[in-house]
């Protein structure tokens, strides 16, 4: 193969391996931008899409892609709970991709039992787009939740940048002041 051919193809493919994993064309969310159509099965098996299902109102995502960030996603959730239940709804998205096929029941089964039914309803489990969703998310700890609140027209307003504490916590308490006011 001559060498200016081989310098195109090379330069070819860095051209065209970005588009092979649309995941990677997909920018990070950021704090302004609409959140992206997420359309699931719930836990009680009920179709949810999201913003649409909080549409009107302020709302928070909680993202988890293992079950370590199952854990820092309940403790989100208790506290959601306790301190925003009628005000800010929060919806969870148990991303299930990476779980193998044969366990992914297993893995739900115990998700359900461990879950109030209310939590239940709002809960949506991905068996797919995975590498997308950490590539929207920005993530590099995955062993973590990931916490979106969303402004009551759907745009972004908070995205958390670690595992829950007191001063991530108190960060988001304001945006919802803020948001309420």
């Amino acid at each position: 193969m001559p060498r200016h051919s081989l310098a195109v193809l090379i330069a070819g493919l860095l051209i065209l391996t970005p588009l092979a994993n649309p995941a990677q064309n997909k920018a990070a969310l950021q704090i302004g931008d609409p959140f992206p159509q997420l359309t699931g099965q719930t836990l009680t098996n009920k179709s949810l899409d999201l913003p649409a299902g909080a549409a009107g109102k302020p709302a928070v995502v909680v993202f988890s892609f293992t079950r370590t960030a199952g854990k820092d996603a309940r403790v989100w959730n208790e506290h959601l709970s306790k301190d925003f239940s009628s005000v800010v709804p929060d919806y969870d998205v148990i991303v299930l991709e990476s779980v193998p096929k044969l366990f992914r029941g297993m893995a739900v089964s115990g998700i359900r039992s461990s879950m109030p039914l209310p939590l239940q309803d709002r809960t949506i489990v991905l068996y797919n787009d995975e590498a997308l969703w950490k590539a929207r998310l920005a993530g590099s700890d995955y062993n973590r939740a990931y916490v979106v609140l969303l402004a009551p027209d759907g745009h972004i307003r908070w995205i958390s940048t670690g595992a829950f504490t007191a001063d991530s916590y108190t960060q988001f308490k304001n945006e919802v002041v803020k948001l309420s006011s």
